[in-house]
């Protein structure tokens, strides 16, 4: 790159930088636009697709710390690590001319271990670990709300307390589990986001199939069922933390199917010409509907298996 090629990507990166922490700044302190924060990796992705990774990089970390002298060092590390690995990945991929799938697997994996850095950081700066913090706090909500109802009067039944609570057992159980399931969602989020924004400035990433498409591998039903057999061979022989283990397992493998699930019956309903509106009311319906919810869970692991939708195509429905 000579000099004059140099100085244009300086003042790009500059301006880009302002751009990212104004967005942070407005994610971080206007809660109502909290969702403007997934608006920051855009500027460092367009950064690393024109001029590289190096450039991106400068950004990322200059405009974390600006962030952080603005309001407080914590900030910083969350501004690097939570949204600047993130665009710096997107950024690789699309710079590399990746497929979405290759992308967003990258991705994926850079959210998860940002997060783990991040959770690292503050419980080594702050000296207190902010997801047993979060949930601390949410079983002391739920006693105050307890104990608030049986001042009113309205006892609560002794069984729905011990679920409540039990809940919350379990999602100390599973945080591996949803923590790579929030940094893949985290990702597709970014991914999706930025591919429209993106697209408005003239530039392109790849896109990723349409919904209706999405299916898990053939041999996935085959691997969850000898991950079961493991699972009850470890408790016969009194393996160490073997339910915990397979607790997480069993719960990543949940949400595959039950987003496979959700997809075919989106094919389907795409096939039978309803309404996109409605298409997107009755998924959020079987969501948060547990007997559906369960029904698209089945559905997508007999899916895997059958694959209902080629077969479907192959007979030629319409």
């Amino acid at each position: 790159m000579d000099r004059d090629s140099n100085v244009k990507a300086l003042a790009n990166t500059a301006l880009a930088t302002a751009l990212a922490v104004i967005i942070a700044i407005v994610g971080l302190f206007v809660p109502v636009l909290a969702l403007a924060s997934l608006l920051w990796p855009v500027p460092v992705i367009v950064i690393v697709k024109r001029y590289g990774l190096r450039y991106g990089v400068y950004s990322t970390i200059a405009s974390g710390l600006i962030v952080g002298m603005i309001s407080e060092p914590i900030y910083a590390a969350y501004v690097i690590l939570s949204y600047g690995a993130l665009g710096l990945s997107i950024g690789y991929g699309v710079h590399k001319d990746y497929r979405a799938g290759r992308i967003l697997t990258i991705t994926s994996v850079v959210s998860l271990l940002s997060k783990l850095l991040l959770m690292y950081a503050v419980t080594r700066i702050m000296g207190v670990n902010p997801l047993e913090v979060q949930i601390e706090s949410m079983e002391k909500g739920l006693e105050l709300s307890m104990g608030f109802y049986g001042r009113m009067g309205l006892d609560v039944p002794e069984e729905m307390r011990e679920a409540l609570f039990s809940s919350f057992e379990l999602l100390k159980i599973t945080l591996p589990a949803l923590l790579i399931i929030v940094a893949i969602m985290d990702s597709y989020l970014n991914y999706t986001v930025a591919r429209i924004v993106l697209k408005r400035l003239g530039l392109t990433l790849d896109a990723l199939p349409p919904f209706a498409e999405w299916r898990a591998p053939g041999n996935l039903t085959v691997g969850f069922l000898l991950l079961m057999v493991l699972s009850i061979a470890g408790g016969y022989l009194g393996l160490g933390n073997i339910d915990v283990i397979m607790g997480n397992i069993l719960l990543l493998f949940q949400m595959v199917f039950l987003v496979q699930g959700v997809s075919v019956a989106y094919f389907f309903l795409l096939r039978r010409g309803v309404n996109k509106i409605l298409r997107i009311l009755l998924i959020v319906l079987i969501l948060f509907n547990q007997p559906l919810a369960l029904a698209a869970m089945f559905a997508g692991i007999l899916d895997v298996l059958f694959d209902f939708r080629k077969r479907f195509t192959q007979k030629g429905g319409s």
